[in-house]
């Protein structure tokens, strides 16, 4: 699907620039799926791809458009039209069942991954966040905790989801501990972030993610995938 958006404001998550964008409701991307967006009169070559972000002192944003996570083009200013098409891919399946949900954002800001917080039951539900940067304004129904936690987490969710570029999926790895896995639920998902400029119209490789069954392109396949497959 393709459409229009405007750039309504610039605001700044963990200091990185983000923009509030007005659209179409079927242009809103659930969490973990993208948008192609490229500035009109922009002479930028490639689209940018760019996901919902969940920013919990926003009140501004409805379903005529959404909040996007950074980072965005530097180029991109207020009332800037957008050309969006999407949405695309895959994005996070969180089970109507989870009700003990981790976060996990490994090298960046974890507004993509908060994203999911509407979807999460909020009766008898726990959401613990593993961040480096902590968001302000959370709420109190958000547990934070170190990474060195990690491995107690796991063993207690139901649920999870991670955030990691794709060149950060070794130390990733190392994380989940290689040979000796860390125990994880049955439904454990990750995004992973990497440019995909053709949107999956092209199958150019530049965003091929190695995965336990073999070669996968981010744009169609993922960017969310199963995480599992990249322990």
């Amino acid at each position: 699907m393709q459409g229009d958006g405007i750039i309504k404001e610039l605001v700044l998550l963990d200091g990185k620039s983000a923009a509030r964008v007005l659209c179409g409701s079927s242009l809103i991307p659930a969490p973990g799926r993208y948008l192609l967006a490229h500035a009109g009169g922009s002479d930028a070559p490639l689209a940018a791809s760019i996901f919902a972000a969940r920013a919990f002192a926003d009140t501004s944003m409805s379903a005529s458009g959404f909040l996007c996570a950074p980072p965005i083009p530097e180029s991109w200013t207020p009332g800037m039209r957008l050309n969006l098409r999407g949405p695309l891919g895959h994005g996070f399946d969180l089970p109507i069942t989870a009700h003990r949900v981790a976060l996990i954002a490994f090298d960046d800001s974890p507004y993509r991954l908060l994203a999911l917080f509407d979807s999460i039951p909020k009766q008898d539900s726990s959401v613990v966040l593993i961040c480096a940067n902590l968001p302000e304004d959370l709420p109190l129904e958000i547990e934070v905790q170190p990474m060195s936690a990690l491995a107690d987490i796991c063993s207690w969710a139901d649920y999870i989801a991670v955030d990691a570029g794709r060149g950060s999926l070794p130390g990733l790895k190392k994380k989940f501990g290689f040979g000796r896995p860390l125990k994880i639920p049955d439904v454990a998902q990750i995004l992973v972030r990497t440019p995909m400029p053709c949107g999956a119209l092209a199958e150019c490789g530049i965003c091929t993610v190695e995965i336990g069954s073999g070669r996968q392109l981010a744009c169609a396949d993922g960017p969310v995938f199963d995480l599992k497959e990249l322990l």
